[in-house]
């Protein structure tokens, strides 16, 4: 029976997503590009994250060709020297968790990877998880790897799940195309070094960790509730204005911003996507001012970012490990309505005001009922 809207089954990556990975796949990468006097670098490794490693050393060859080992001997080298680095490998954060998660939730579990058979019942030995998927699918026989769907497409067949029905967790972008063009939802928890990258738009949800992976997030997932994503961020802007019908006039009339919510003090505009508002100060004296929103004197100019509920505790707990005062505590604000969001105010050393925010529904940034 389906469950969580539609939702049956969550495949799981391995490399980078279960454990890290990618320092092993890295030395033991580098290693075999030093003995063949390949000269690789970071940059070249990076190109093939999520590839099955018969393609990466083929391309290597293509590339930059050698005398000596054939390019299916120097694959299988190096997956024996990352099997060799495996031992004593840990589950990342959030992984057992998302598991339960899924599991209590009712759905069907499954590992879809790009690594040889051998390296996943490596890996799944050394993390303790060899007995928690329902199916285990290793790429390495299949006519295409990654980005081609068919990895995540017989992964599915295996279930006896339609594609449609799955959540798929992936750290490269070459797994996440491979996941979405099987028609799967995707979330992905990329390396931090390209998580904030325009290269995971595409995907329903941009997490920085698996511990990020709530109740909340699930259950949008599973009723295609938008998420904000941590690779396309639209910032919050509020500045002070001293007459709204001006201020309606120049964003609304001369630079085309549809009106969102609105009171006698404040209007919402639509910035390309981007949410400003304007405070209204007749005096605009420079002063810091502020309006009652919800039972809060909110400061008039503030900027700040709009973030999904789990990044948003996230900056909450290190703001408050920092012992950064909050000009108004963490809190949900029109709960129930229109908007509804998690919100807080801080002061930056100078002063500056900043609102960091978590909307219900992202879908309700602009909402007026």
């Amino acid at each position: 029976m389906p469950t969580i809207a539609g939702l049956q089954a969550a495949i799981f990556d391995m490399d980078g997503l279960l454990t890290e990975s990618e320092s092993r796949w890295r030395l033991a990468e580098q290693e075999m590009s030093d003995r063949l006097g390949l000269r690789l670098s970071q940059p070249d490794f990076e190109r093939t994250m999520g590839l099955r490693m018969r393609e990466v050393a083929a391309s290597w060859y293509r590339l930059r060709p050698w005398d000596g080992p054939s390019p299916d001997q120097v694959a299988d080298d190096v997956v024996d020297r990352v099997i060799e680095l495996t031992a004593g490998a840990t589950p990342l954060p959030g992984v057992l968790e998302a598991l339960d998660r899924c599991e209590a939730a009712g759905l069907k579990l499954a590992l879809c990877s790009s690594s040889d058979t051998r390296l996943i019942a490596a890996t799944l030995a050394a993390l303790g998880l060899s007995q928690r998927f329902d199916v285990v699918h290793s790429a390495e026989g299949d006519a295409f790897g990654k980005p081609h769907p068919e990895p995540y497409l017989e992964t599915a067949r295996l279930l006896a799940v339609e594609p449609q029905a799955c959540l798929a967790f992936e750290d490269s972008v070459n797994g996440a195309v491979s996941a979405r063009a099987a028609g799967m939802l995707v979330a992905a928890v990329p390396d931090p070094a390209v998580r904030g990258t325009s290269q995971f738009g595409f995907c329903d949800v941009v997490l920085e960790h698996l511990g990020q992976f709530d109740d909340g997030v699930l259950a949008a997932l599973g009723s295609t509730t938008p998420m904000p994503s941590l690779a396309r961020p639209r910032f919050h802007l509020a500045f002070p204005v001293d007459n709204l019908d001006r201020a309606r006039w120049f964003y609304g009339q001369v630079l085309g911003c549809s009106e969102g919510r609105s009171s006698d003090v404040w209007v919402d505009f639509d910035l390309w996507g981007h949410q400003i508002v304007a405070h209204l100060d007749p005096d605009h004296s420079g002063e810091v001012v502020t309006n009652a929103v919800d039972g809060e004197q909110v400061p008039a100019s503030h900027f700040g970012l709009l973030l999904h509920a789990g990044a948003w505790h996230d900056l909450v707990a290190r703001l408050q490990t920092a012992d950064v005062k909050f000009v108004i505590e963490p809190q949900t604000r029109f709960a129930g309505l229109a908007g509804e969001q998690l919100t807080c105010f801080v002061l930056d050393p100078a002063g500056n005001a900043l609102e960091f925010k978590a909307f219900s529904d992202d879908r309700a940034v602009f909402a007026t009922d």
